[in-house]
């Protein structure tokens, strides 16, 4: 499995249409993207999801795991992520529901605090280098094997980021510098002006 990360700063540089994208103001930290399992078979394609299914850990997921995009209700967002992932892994007994899916999510998102990982090994979210042909750290994915423990892949994986420019995504290059840019609540698709 993925557990797949967005940081929020600079998740609307990559949306061409630049005016539907919102960053809530209580977001300040990376945000899930979704629990994504890695396919082996045909998954569930008719396992309902109810609003009232996550209730019950609205508030944190609503902190966690935000829609970006202006007028998609977050449980939408949920929504798309439970029918194109969280049905496949509710194969697993502790993942075998909506909520279950979603609490798993939640802790292991708590449990891989990538913003303190990254505070205290000196890294930043700055502005101070020129963008223009440059790219920006939008996602990151941390390996899981199925019972929720750190695992590599068993072949090479291609890793998300994005380019200022169209890019389809792949490992960072070696010899490009990546910015790791600031929330930007007025602006979110020009973070830095």
């Amino acid at each position: 499995m993925h557990l797949t990360l967005q940081w929020p700063g600079s998740f609307c540089i990559g949306i061409n249409n630049k005016t539907i994208c919102k960053i809530p103001q209580t977001v300040r930290k990376w945000t899930i993207h979704g629990l994504w399992p890695v396919r082996t078979g045909h998954c569930c394609d008719c396992w309902p999801i109810y609003h009232s299914h996550l209730q019950e850990i609205e508030p944190e997921l609503t902190q966690l795991w935000p829609s970006l995009i202006k007028g998609k209700h977050f449980f939408y967002f949920w929504r798309d992520e439970w029918i194109k992932h969280g049905t496949c892994a509710g194969c697993e007994e502790s993942m075998g529901s909506p909520l279950l899916y979603f609490q798993v999510a939640v802790k292991l998102r708590k449990h891989f605090d990538i913003d303190n990982i990254l505070e205290s090994s000196g890294i930043k979210t700055s502005c101070d280098v020129s963008y223009k042909g440059r790219e920006a750290w939008i996602q990151l994915k941390v390996n899981l094997f199925r019972n929720q423990t750190l695992g590599c892949p068993k072949q090479e994986q291609k890793f998300d980021r994005f380019s200022w420019f169209n890019s389809t995504g792949h490992p960072c290059p070696k010899n490009t510098t990546i910015f790791y840019v600031p929330i930007n609540y007025e602006n979110p698709h020009e973070p830095c002006n």
